[in-house]
C-alpha cells in the first residue's frame, strides 16, 4: 500500500493541542537537522541484529516531525519502505518535501495520532521512537500503541534524553520567539513544558508491555530501550502427525 499522501485518520485523532512545535515547525526542523543528535547507526543496528533488512521490511517512525529517520533509513536501506507519522501538518509538509528533494519513493508520510496509531499502516515490522515521549500528552497509551501496532517478532528502538538544559534550548528559544507580537508565534505561549523522564520512570514505562525482550542502555545525554516483541508461537503438532500416522 503507497501511504505517500494520505492521511491516515480514520480514527479521529485525540490530542491536538497547540504547540510551539506546530507554530514553529521551521525552528524545530533546523533543531533536529543541527543540534540533536543522530542515532541513525545505533538504529540500524538495533532493528536488524542479523544484518541488512530484507526487502519490503516495514519501518514506521512515530512522532516523526521533518521526517529525519524515516528519509535516512530510507536512504541508507533502498530495499526499506519507511512510514512517518505525526499530527503537525506543517512538519509533515517538510517531511514530504524531504523525501522528494532526496529522490526516495521507499519513504512516505501520514498524519497521525501516536495515543491511536491507525491499523492502515499494515504490518510493522521495525518502530523508532525519538524524543517523542517528552511532549506526549499520556505516555503510557502511546507504548500501548507502539506495542499493538508491532507485528510478533518486531522490534522497536526508542531514544529519550536525559539532560533537562539541554532538551529545553529548542522550546525556550521558541518562547522567546513568541514574545514579539510580529511573529508566527506572537503572543502564544506554550501550555506544557518538555518533561524529562527519570531512569526510572523510563524503565517502568518500557516494562508496562509484555515485550519478549528488552534491551535499556544510558550514556551521558540519552537512554535507550530497544524491545522486540515475541514471535507468534508455533501451532502444536499432535503425536500422531509427528509420528506420521493419521489422526
Amino acid at each position: 500500500m503507497d501511504t505517500r499522501d494520505c492521511n491516515l485518520s480514520a480514527k479521529p485523532l485525540l490530542h491536538q493541542p497547540e504547540s510551539l512545535f506546530e507554530r514553529c515547525s521551521w525552528f524545530y526542523a533546523l533543531c533536529r537537522e543541527y543540534l540533536f543528535r543522530d542515532h541513525t547507526p545505533e538504529i540500524a543496528r538495533s532493528l536488524f541484529p542479523g544484518g541488512p533488512p530484507t526487502p519490503g521490511t516495514h519501518v514506521v517512525e512515530v512522532g516523526c516531525g521533518p521526517g529525519f529517520y524515516s528519509c535516512r533509513l530510507a536512504e541508507e536501506f533502498p530495499q526499506l519502505h519507511t512510514t512517518g507519522v505525526d499530527l503537525s501538518e506543517p512538519l509533515l509538509r517538510r517531511a514530504k518535501h524531504r523525501a522528494r528533494r532526496r529522490s526516495l519513493p521507499n519513504c512516505s508520510f501520514c498524519r497521525g495520532d501516536a495515543h491511536a496509531l491507525p491499523g492502515a499502516l499494515g504490518p510493522v515490522d521495525a518502530l523508532v521512537v525519538s524524543r517523542l515521549f517528552l511532549i506526549v500528552e499520556n505516555r503510557e497509551a502511546v507504548v500501548r500503541e507502539i506495542f499493538r501496532v508491532l507485528r510478533p517478532g518486531g522490534r522497536c528502538f526508542i531514544a529519550e534524553p536525559t539532560s533537562g538544559f539541554r532538551t529545553r534550548v529548542p522550546l525556550s528559544c521558541m518562547w522567546i520567539l513568541s514574545k514579539f507580537p510580529h511573529t508566527s508565534l506572537g503572543g502564544y505561549r506554550e501550555p506544557h513544558q518538555a518533561e524529562i523522564m527519570s531512569r526510572g520512570d523510563f524503565s517502568t514505562l518500557i516494562y508496562s508491555q509484555p515485550w519478549g525482550s528488552v534491551a535499556i542502555e544510558y550514556d551521558g545525554w540519552y537512554q535507550y530501550a530497544v524491545c522486540q516483541k515475541s514471535p507468534e508461537p508455533r501451532p502444536a503438532v499432535s503425536a500422531s502427525l509427528h509420528n506420521g500416522t493419521a489422526a
